[in-house]
C-alpha cells in the first residue's frame, strides 16, 4: 500500500495519506508516495483536489524516529527530505485547480505545510495546528514560513514559528488559516461535497484569480491591473461565459466545463 494514495473520484482528484499507525509522519518512503501521487493527480483531467488523511491525525510533520537514527548526519537527510518533498509540493500548488484540504487532529511542521498548500482548509472541531520546528531547534519547510506570512503577515508568522505553539480550530478559523470547522464525523463527506461543488464551477475562472493572487505581491499596481485586464479578458472570450451571463440574467444557473 502507498503511503500516500491517489484516486479519482468522479471530477475530483484524491489525495489520501495513508500511514495512520504513524500518525501520517513524513519519511523519506512517504514523501516518494507523495510525489508519485501528485504526479498522477498532474496527469489527470480532474477539475478539483481534495487532500485527506487516514487515521487520528493528518500528519505529525517529520518522522522523529528518523530523523533521530539519522544521528550527525541528518542535515543530509533533511536536505534530500525537504528537496523532494518541496519539488512535489510546487507541482502540486501550481496545478490549476482548486485545491481543498480536510484535516483532522494533529497538522503539524510539514503535515501543517501541506494542508496550508490547499486554497480552503475545512477541519475538524477537534483539530490541531503547529509549526513543530523550533522545538526541535529548527525553522521551516513545506512552505510554511512562506504560507503562514501570506496569510497572517510577517508579525504573526514569526511569532507562530517560534513559539511552536498548537491552534486549536477555532483559533486557526478566526485568525483565517481555516475556512470551516465540522464535526470529525462529517469532515469526509462534507470536504468531498464541497470539493465537488467547486469542481461544478468556472474553474477557468479560478485558475486565474490563483494567478492574479500570487502574483499580487510581486507586482506594482499599475502591472498588476494590466495582468488583471488581461485574464478577464482572456475569459471573456471563452465561449461559455456570454451563456453563464445570459443564464444569470435570465436567473438561471450557469453550466460550466472549464
Amino acid at each position: 500500500m502507498a503511503l500516500v494514495e491517489y484516486a479519482r473520484e468522479g471530477v475530483i482528484g484524491r489525495l489520501t495519506l495513508n500511514r495512520p499507525e504513524a500518525g501520517n509522519a513524513v519519511s523519506p518512503e512517504f514523501v516518494a508516495d507523495l510525489a508519485k501521487a501528485i504526479d498522477l493527480a498532474c496527469a489527470d483531467p480532474v477539475r478539483a483536489i481534495l487532500i485527506d488523511a487516514r487515521g487520528a491525525n493528518f500528519s505529525l510533520g517529520g518522522d522523529v524516529r528518523h530523523l533521530a537514527a539519522a544521528g550527525n548526519d541528518v542535515a543530509n537527510v533533511l536536505r534530500d527530505m525537504a528537496t523532494r518533498f518541496h519539488e512535489a509540493q510546487l507541482k502540486l500548488c501550481e496545478l490549476p485547480l482548486p485545491i481543498v484540504s480536510a484535516v483532522q487532529g494533529n497538522a503539524i511542521g510539514g503535515g501543517f505545510g501541506l494542508a496550508l498548500s490547499a486554497d480552503f482548509i475545512l477541519c475538524a472541531d477537534t483539530a490541531r495546528f503547529s509549526t513543530g520546528y523550533s522545538r526541535l531547534g529548527l525553522s521551516a519547510d513545506a512552505g510554511v514560513s512562506y504560507f503562514l506570512t501570506r496569510a497572517l503577515g510577517a508579525r504573526r508568522a514569526t511569532a507562530l514559528l517560534i513559539s511552536s505553539r498548537f491552534l486549536s480550530a477555532e483559533e486557526a478559523r478566526t485568525i483565517g488559516i481555516v475556512d470551516d470547522i465540522v464535526s470529525e464525523a462529517d469532515l469526509q463527506g462534507k470536504a468531498m461535497a464541497f470539493a465537488d461543488q467547486l469542481a461544478s464551477g468556472a474553474t477557468s475562472a479560478y485558475a486565474a484569480i490563483k494567478r492574479l493572487t500570487d502574483a499580487a505581491s510581486r507586482s506594482g499596481l499599475a502591472d498588476h491591473l494590466d495582468r488583471e485586464a488581461t485574464e478577464i479578458v482572456a475569459l471573456a472570450a471563452a465561449d461559455q461565459v456570454p451563456g453563464a451571463i445570459d443564464a444569470i440574467a435570465t436567473r438561471q444557473q450557469p453550466v460550466f466545463q472549464g
